[in-house]
């Protein structure tokens, strides 16, 4: 995309060490503690629908370790990111059986290619802002 300059690996592994290390463990810390009276199995699927729905909200709406490092996600067009691309870009850090496999694919795709794979998948890119 003309005018956009993607963002440097750096800045995508601060953000994503801010997006998903530090803010799901908080997360996890805090619906934790509200559901401490509750069955382990009713809290695990409450964290996992949780996470599952901040991944997706990372991207269609808002993220705080992009916007701390001055980058964003938008679709190959120039265009803001729909909940589908989002839904899309994190289905690899989403399917339970696969998720170690597709962070170690995803972060080896960014170091080698520069871009996650799952960005090819959803048309999407990260760029500066």
């Amino acid at each position: 995309m003309e005018g956009l300059v993607p963002a440097s690996k750096g800045k995508r592994f601060a953000a994503g060490l801010i997006d998903l290390v530090v803010i799901p463990i908080v997360l996890g810390i805090v619906i934790g503690l509200v559901l401490l009276a509750a069955p382990d199995m009713v809290r695990s699927i409450v964290l996992v629908i949780v996470n599952i729905i901040w991944l997706v909200f990372r991207d269609a709406v808002f993220s705080p370790g992009r916007a701390m490092v001055k980058i964003k996600i938008v679709s190959l067009t120039g265009e803001k990111v729909t909940w589908l691309q989002a839904l899309i870009r994190n289905i690899l850090l989403i399917i339970p059986f696969v998720l170690v496999v597709g962070y170690i694919v995803e972060i080896v795709m960014l170091i080698v290619k520069g871009h996650r794979l799952a960005d090819s998948w959803a048309k999407t890119q990260v760029v500066e802002v």
